[in-house]
């Protein structure tokens, strides 16, 4: 028993050297039948290679999965032996299934040499297609073989597989159609989410677009399809992958940052995720620095693995703490990181490849699309869950207010018929004290002002007669005329006060030629004044009611013989302003404060510089009412020490 397995055991290389790929039911993996050798000079002539594989210098590909040489800058020769399924010469084709080999030639028995690439466009391939293909002719009766030199820029992976032609345009169209399935969803999400960001502009969903877009550029470019589209248009070769990748992850980032709030919610780990950008951005633009493809795929196979966990984090974070969408995003994360992960393990050879760690990305980016587009739909359902429950609450606290302003109406309603019965009942009792006080004042007037009118004509008549017998006047008849024209003033503006209103209900306006009615209100018998009066007056008409007018005038020139010293001249003048014209009455007394200037138009106010003057405080105040009647105002011109100057305005008699 031990010699058979001591035979057997010193048989297998020669068996395993010598096992010949044959294509059944239309295919053949030729992955476990390599050998290679590593050309680290890329050097090597074909006939230097085969001396090397006489010398036993070969190395058996033993690993599960296509050869894989990880991030390699050598040469790689890979010897195996084909043979077909019939006696007959018949054409079969040796696919290469990985986009990114730059440079592979493929060394026939005969001697030939077929050359390509994945910069070569397809319409110059040996056979047109997203892969590397070579068409090659066996037969059974013949086993042949191949040597296959091939180096790239980035990683080095070479799955093999031996196809007939009818079985590979078959697979062909399957694998099409799945890929145009992919790419199909792709854009049907992106343009999905477009019209919405257009429809909303919420800017979020302008990120999940980008990140689609180069998402999508990327695998397109990874499934081999750069040479049909990128190529004829003389797309740079450094460009590729690396770029469109990085600006995936630098807009999924970025998407994260916006979705989640972090700059308000994680402001320190916001900070780490724009680190992470600002990396995906580097390695974006490496082509732009001559950075060698080499080191940006392993830049960005280390980027992706060390950006996952930390979006996983984040998103783990925001789920914890109750943020909408999270638990999407953090499924989306982790089949990226998945994805990622597998893929970077690919390019650094510590992982076979095959079907699952070669299509994973892929699969893991369209999972990734999806959940990210579920995430925002799940945000818009918060937020609209979110509204409505807000407007629930609005709807009620405005019921609320509805009610309670009807309650407060009501009470409104109550109290104003309350205070309006009590302001009615006041009004009345105040009309009727106001009509008893009117003909109590009048009554005290009409008293008054006889004996008043008597003492007057008596103490005139004595004076007269001292007069006539050439004596001076008695200082006692003097201050009795003194006292009792300043009583008689003082029940004049009393009784003007209380009957202005009166008298401006009926109020008779009518056209006076200030030339004339001037001189004949300011001749000596018509006013009670010892002071000057100088008139300049100007043929100008008014319209006014001339007893209302004639009072406020004298009402202004006793003002200003009261304010004046003695003989000091009061000046009348005339002047006119647009349609307006204005009689100035101007005297040489102490002036008015600016404070008070605003203030001696009011019922009962004197200036407080002027306090040793008696009287109402009801000129001034009758004044402005007889203007206000006439559609007119009065206005003061004072500096203190200098005089004042009050202004009575009335229209034109010719404006409207």
């Amino acid at each position: 028993m031990w010699r058979l397995l001591i035979i057997v055991f010193a048989l297998l290389p020669a068996v395993l050297q010598a096992q010949t790929i044959r294509p059944s039911e239309g295919m053949a993996s030729v992955d476990h039948a390599v050998w290679y050798l590593e050309d680290s000079s890329g050097e090597m002539s074909i006939d230097a290679v085969r001396a090397a594989d006489a010398n036993g210098e070969f190395n058996r590909h033993q690993e599960e999965g296509a050869a894989n040489f990880g991030l390699s800058s050598s040469a790689w020769w890979l010897r195996f032996t084909l043979a077909g399924d019939r006696l007959e010469t018949q054409r079969y084709l040796l696919e290469v299934g990985f986009y990114a080999l730059t440079d592979v030639q493929l060394f026939h028995p005969d001697g030939r040499v077929v050359k390509t690439g994945a910069h070569q466009p397809a319409a110059q391939r040996p056979w047109p297609n997203h892969h590397l293909v070579f068409p090659i002719h066996l037969t059974t009766a013949k086993e042949q073989t191949y040597y296959l030199r091939v180096s790239s820029v980035g990683s080095v992976t070479v799955p093999l597989t031996l196809w007939t032609p009818e079985a590979f345009a078959n697979q062909t169209q399957i694998k099409y159609l799945w890929t145009a399935s992919y790419y199909g969803g792709a854009f049907a999400l992106l343009l999905f989410n477009f019209f919405l960001f257009v429809s909303l502009r919420d800017r979020n969903y302008l990120l999940y677009c980008s990140f689609l877009f180069f998402t999508a550029s990327g695998m397109f470019i990874m499934n081999g399809f750069g040479a049909y589209a990128l190529a004829p248009i003389g797309w740079p070769e450094n460009i590729g992958t690396n770029t469109f990748f990085s600006l995936s992850g630098f807009f999924a980032v970025w998407f994260l940052r916006a979705f989640l709030d972090t700059r308000r919610y994680l402001p320190g780990t916001d900070k780490v995720l724009q680190i992470l950008m600002a990396a995906f951005l580097f390695i974006a633009a490496n082509p732009l620095l001559d950075v060698p493809v080499r080191i940006g795929v392993g830049l960005l196979s280390t980027l992706g693995v060390i950006a996952g966990p930390i979006l996983i984090f984040v998103t783990l974070v925001s789920w914890w703490r109750g943020h909408p969408g999270a638990r999407y995003l953090l499924l989306a994360w982790t089949v990226l990181l998945v994805a990622t992960s597998v893929q970077s393990a690919r390019n650094f050879g510590l992982i076979p490849t095959n079907f699952l760690t070669s299509n994973l990305l892929q699969i893991g980016s369209l999972l990734d699309m999806l959940l990210l587009s579920f995430a925002l739909a799940d945000r818009i359902q918060a937020e609209r869950m979110a509204k409505e429950a807000a407007q629930q609450k609005a709807l009620e606290a405005q019921t609320q207010l509805v009610e309670g302003l009807k309650e407060s109406e009501r009470r409104l309603e109550r109290t104003v018929q309350q205070r309006t019965r009590s302001l009615e009942s006041a009004l009345r009792r105040e009309r009727e004290t106001l009509d008893q006080y009117v003909e109590f004042g009048a009554l005290i007037a009409h008293e008054f002002r006889n004996p008043l009118a008597i003492i007057t004509n008596q103490a005139q008549l004595a004076q007269l007669e001292e007069e006539n017998a050439q004596q001076p006047p008695s200082p006692r008849l003097k201050t009795i005329m003194r006292a009792s024209e300043r009583l008689q003033v003082l029940f004049d503006q009393w009784l003007q006060s209380d009957r202005l209103k009166d008298n401006i209900e009926a109020l008779e306006a009518e056209t006076l030629d200030l030339s004339t009615w001037l001189p004949e209100m300011l001749a000596p018998g018509n006013i009670r004044i010892t002071h000057p009066v100088v008139l300049d007056d100007r043929p100008l008409k008014i319209s006014a009611d001339e007893a209302l007018l004639a009072t406020a005038l004298h009402n202004l020139i006793d003002n200003a013989a009261k304010y004046s010293p003695p003989e000091a001249p009061i000046e009348v003048t005339v002047r006119q302003q647009d349609h307006w014209v204005g009689i100035a009455v101007t005297d040489r007394g102490p002036g008015i404060p600016d404070s008070e200037q605003k203030l001696i138009f009011k019922k009962h106010h004197r200036a407080a510089n002027n306090s040793s003057r008696r009287g109402l405080g009801l000129g001034l105040y009758f004044v402005s009412e007889v203007m206000k009647a006439h559609d007119g105002a009065v206005s003061v011109e004072s500096e203190p020490g200098e005089g004042s100057t009050f202004i009575l305005w009335l229209p034109r008699a010719d404006a409207d």
